[in-house]
């Protein structure tokens, strides 16, 4: 896996030096729940994308980002997203199609597998909301301070990043009315994001165990 990584940076000198220039994770304890440990930095396939991970796979996460549209085969079977042969989607986060080598892949579901043990120490300087270690806020609004796993966290990101287009303004309740198949998601009173009936179960079970997640 290193030498992959070692010779696809290399094609893409210019992000190195953009990499350079780290990530806000980069700095333990300045980033809030999501700070990352020594030595580890935000992934950020996408903006909200707060796995920690090693400098050198943020670069070739960035590299892969840039590469993104000339490995695309828009006549495959799965439509515009098909990747060209040798690529696979590589699925760092859910609907993440970027197309990647298979290798590249594995070390997503690897670093996804480890996100909650690259996290720094909690700190009490969140205060009486300080997580334990390996959870960190849900923010489904920025004051939900329910301690949830990193993977949580990011569904939560995703679901809200998609709210406006699960909504049906012609349905029974009015414009906040979901899509058939997807359910309010109900974090917090009030909270009618659209969702699948899963994540649902997964904020109620989260609210459940919502004071035993919290560091004394």
């Amino acid at each position: 896996m290193n030498s992959i990584l070692k010779t696809l940076v290399t094609a893409a000198p210019a992000l190195l030096t953009l990499a350079m220039l780290g990530s806000p994770a980069q700095a333990a304890g300045t980033s809030g729940p999501d700070t990352c440990a020594s030595s580890y930095v935000w992934r950020e396939a996408i903006p909200s994308d707060h796995v920690c991970v090693t400098p050198q796979v943020r670069q070739q996460v960035a590299y892969d980002n840039s590469q993104a549209g000339s490995r695309r085969d828009p006549n495959g079977p799965s439509g515009s997203n098909s990747c060209v042969g040798g690529f696979v989607w590589r699925e760092a986060f859910d609907g993440d199609a970027v197309c990647v080598v298979p290798a590249v892949r594995q070390q997503a579901r690897d670093d996804n597998a480890q996100a909650a043990n690259r996290l720094a120490p909690v700190q009490l300087a969140s205060g009486p909301d300080t997580c334990i270690s390996g959870y960190v806020w849900r923010e489904a609004i920025p004051s939900d301070h329910v301690c949830v796993t990193p993977q949580v966290r990011q569904q939560v990101a995703y679901d809200n990043s998609k709210a406006a287009s699960r909504r049906n303004p012609n349905g029974s309740s009015g414009s906040n009315s979901c899509l058939s198949g997807y359910v309010w998601r109900e974090a917090f009173k009030s909270d009618a994001v659209c969702v699948v009936p899963a994540v649902r179960q997964q904020a109620r079970n989260d609210n459940a165990q919502a004071a035993n997640r919290v560091a004394h």
